[in-house]
């Protein structure tokens, strides 16, 4: 066999290694880190409010649409069983405030879509349309007019997708995140997530608070320890999370896209490394953030840690939710 035909078998034969390793499992490296939960202390988090000392905070996911995926997509190593990827808001009512946490879909989202390429449209914009965000806050108790503003955990398209739905009202953004997004994002895809977010006010702000339950700083949005964000970059530059503590029901931590699903962070794990590295800005922090989130998880097995794209943790979210405020009416 003449060399350049061994070469040539060498190549293909070193590809399908490669592509097969893809599949295989490979959780995130933790040698930087001890094998106890972390531990918090005063100089890496602030104390854990106290119940007594917090407002009443409603909770609702809105579904907006949803995409079926194989698990060894969502989770690196995962195995052919399909996982539901969400697409959703979270509505939040604080006696403060009603606002929204990311934005769902807007009606007329297939619309905005419609001049993106064919592969965009089969591949991450591939999702079953179920309700718009409009549709959702035409619920009886809540009009439009109600959401005082939309808080976004990171300016990629399809969580700004609702916003078209709530025209006019500001738009709340990590000042981290806007500044990188400046730089490409904003006008990536024929400028989709310029389009979508459209006219509307933009108020940035700044997590430059104390460390926070171990993460490196935080943000009161609120100023009474109800509402407390946290920076969890890698997904993009200054993807946000949020804890919500209440005095009515368990506390919650809502990770925007530092992972998809809640094995990325339990086993810790990336997605299958075709998606992962299409939708990472950064590698190295994005698996470091998934490994802190897999340490504070261990540490706090009470709080649910709900990724925005994790259909099946916001399902049962929702249905804890609902048996809550069933038992609480039936009190009353």
């Amino acid at each position: 066999m003449k060399l350049r035909n061994w070469v040539t078998l060498a190549g293909v034969a070193a590809g399908v290694g490669i592509v097969a390793k893809s599949f295989l499992p490979q959780r995130c490296a933790l040698d930087t880190w001890d094998d106890e939960p972390l531990k918090l202390t005063e100089t890496n988090a602030q104390e854990s409010p106290e119940v007594l000392d917090l407002p009443d905070v409603e909770v609702t996911f809105l579904r907006c649409g949803t995409a079926s995926v194989p698990q060894w997509v969502a989770v690196r190593g995962g195995l052919l069983a399909p996982v539901d990827i969400a697409h959703s808001a979270v509505l939040v009512r604080h006696p403060k405030a009603t606002f929204l946490y990311d934005t769902g879909l807007c009606a007329d989202v297939h619309a905005y879509l419609a001049n993106q390429s064919f592969l965009f449209r089969k591949t991450l914009a591939n999702f079953v349309f179920e309700q718009s965000l409009s549709s959702h806050l035409k619920s009886p108790g809540l009009e439009r007019g109600t959401i005082d503003f939309a808080l976004l955990s990171h300016l990629h398209w399809d969580h700004v997708s609702g916003i078209p739905d709530i025209p006019g009202v500001p738009l709340r953004v990590n000042r981290v995140e806007y500044e990188a997004a400046r730089l490409g994002l904003l006008d990536a895809y024929h400028g989709l997530t310029r389009h979508l977010m459209g006219d509307n006010p933009l108020e940035l702000f700044d997590c430059a608070g104390p460390a926070y339950e171990g993460f490196r700083s935080s943000y009161d949005l609120f100023g009474d320890g109800s509402i407390v964000l946290v920076p969890l970059p890698g997904h993009t530059a200054g993807n946000t999370g949020m804890f919500i503590n209440r005095a009515n029901g368990p506390r919650l931590f809502l990770l925007g896209d530092a992972a998809w699903v809640a094995a990325n962070y339990l086993r810790p794990a990336t997605m299958h490394p075709l998606i992962w590295n299409a939708v990472s800005s950064d590698d190295a922090t994005g698996r470091q953030t998934l490994i802190q989130l897999h340490h504070f998880a261990l540490a706090h097995p009470e709080i649910p840690l709900i990724a925005m794209h994790d259909g099946a943790m916001q399902r049962q979210f929702m249905r804890t939710e609902h048996s809550r405020r069933n038992v609480v009416e039936q009190k009353q």
